[in-house]
This record gives structure tokens, C-alpha cells and sequence, in this order.
């Protein structure tokens, strides 16, 4: 009479799971001034907002997000990423009719096999989950860097138009209303 013997494989893994996205853009700015004097208004209008001077880049971190304009040639990148460490561990159990043996030993290594093809499927699992914490935190502060951004070049722009104004003639009148978006000058050539 033959006795079933129960063989079980515990695989596990401990790992950092990685994930980031990346948006980049070109800003819009008017070249009403040449290209240095609009790129040093840049400069000047997002540091008073906070961002702070990098390798001739502009930067600020709005959570786990950061976001990098480089104002001479005017583009934004805005990055998020994240990392989390998982402990994994999987548990498979069979059957065999010998405790040793070329049979058990067989059944132990396919046990084995369909451990490690659980614990890939669990950190992929784990990566995509994380990956998508990343995108959706990144859409979310979109919202609130194209807003500040479009600010700062509204503001830069008024700048601009007065400065050129200004090297045009003698300034006779001038009219702002921020809420409305006008900007009115009268320059007398």
C-alpha cells in the first residue's frame, strides 16, 4: 500500500520597487524683448515664486513632485517618483507518493517553478500598483503647475510690454487690471 506524501516550497523575495513619470513641455512665451531679457524675467518672476536656482535650471517640490523649467530655452519638466520596499512570499503545496526520490523531487521542483511565477506575478503587481500612485499623483499637481506657470508668464509678459513701451517713447498712460487681463499703454513716439 503506498502512502501520499504532502512536499511544500516557500519562495520569498524582499525588494525596492521603483516607479516615475515624466511630463515635459515648451513654455509660450511672446518674444517681445530678446530672448536673454525675457529668459532673466523668467528667472526672476519663479524664484519670487519660490523655485530655487539649480545647474542654470529653475526647481520646486510640490510634495513628492518636482518641477524643473530651464528659462533660456523654455521648456518645464514635471517628474514624480517614488519607491517602496515589499517583502514577498509565496507558498506552494503537491503531492507525491515518495518522500524522495527522481518523483518527489520532480513535483518539488515544479512547486518551485510555479513559486517564483507567483512572486513575479505579485511584484508586477506591486510595480504597476505603484506606478499608478505615481501617475495620479503627478496628474493631480499638473493642474496646479500649469496654473502657476500660465501666471508667471502673463506676468512676464506685462513686464515686457511695458519695458518695450518704455525703449518705444514716453510712456503718457498706463491701465493694468490684473483680474481682467488687460494691460493698456499709451506711448507718445
Amino acid at each position: 500500500m503506498s502512502r501520499a506524501y504532502r512536499i511544500r516550497v516557500k519562495e520569498s523575495i524582499s525588494l525596492d520597487v521603483d516607479a516615475s513619470d515624466e511630463i515635459c513641455s515648451d513654455l509660450e512665451i511672446l518674444e517681445i524683448l530678446p530672448a536673454e531679457t525675457m529668459s532673466d524675467l523668467l528667472a526672476k518672476e519663479l524664484s519670487q515664486r519660490g523655485y530655487v536656482e539649480e545647474e542654470g535650471n529653475l526647481t520646486k517640490k510640490v510634495g513628492s513632485v518636482v518641477v524643473t523649467v530651464d528659462p533660456l530655452q523654455g521648456t518645464v519638466s514635471v517628474r514624480n517618483e517614488s519607491s517602496e520596499h515589499v517583502d514577498l512570499q509565496v507558498e506552494t503545496s503537491g503531492t507525491a507518493y515518495d518522500d524522495v526520490g527522481p518523483a518527489a523531487e520532480k513535483i518539488r521542483e515544479g512547486l518551485q517553478k510555479a513559486a517564483k511565477e507567483e512572486l513575479e506575478r505579485k511584484k508586477a503587481n506591486k510595480q504597476e500598483k505603484l506606478q499608478r500612485e505615481v501617475s495620479q499623483q503627478l496628474e493631480g499637481a499638473l493642474a496646479d503647475v500649469r496654473k502657476e506657470l500660465n501666471e508667471a508668464i502673463n506676468a512676464i509678459t506685462r513686464e515686457a510690454l511695458k519695458q518695450k513701451a518704455a525703449q518705444m517713447g514716453a510712456i503718457k498712460e498706463m491701465s493694468e487690471d490684473p483680474a481682467a487681463g488687460t494691460l493698456t499703454i499709451k506711448v507718445e513716439v
